[in-house]
């Protein structure tokens, strides 16, 4: 058996990844996961849209198309990280 030094208090932690792996076991579980994660995803694409040209952002009129494209597709990459939880 490894030492263990007296002096650094014992931490318990959670098994997340067999956690994950019961909960996502179950097939409807997955979808509703997947399906409520594709909505945030066209929250993020429509807001995003729409916050880019306020005045508030200061963002130029001729950035505004390249800023919005880029937007997407950092919206979609988180999107793209929060489902390969899952698949």
């Amino acid at each position: 058996e490894p030492e263990h030094d007296e002096s650094i208090p014992l931490v318990r932690v959670r098994d997340l990844y067999t956690r994950e792996v019961e909960l996502f076991k179950d097939l409807g579980t997955s979808l509703l996961y997947s399906a409520c994660i594709v909505v945030f995803w066209l929250h993020m694409l429509i807001g995003w849209k729409k916050v880019v040209p306020a005045d508030a952002m200061q963002i130029p009129k001729d950035h505004v198309k390249t800023v919005t494209v880029l937007g997407w597709f950092a919206a979609t990459a988180i999107v793209s990280m929060y489902l390969s939880v899952v698949w």
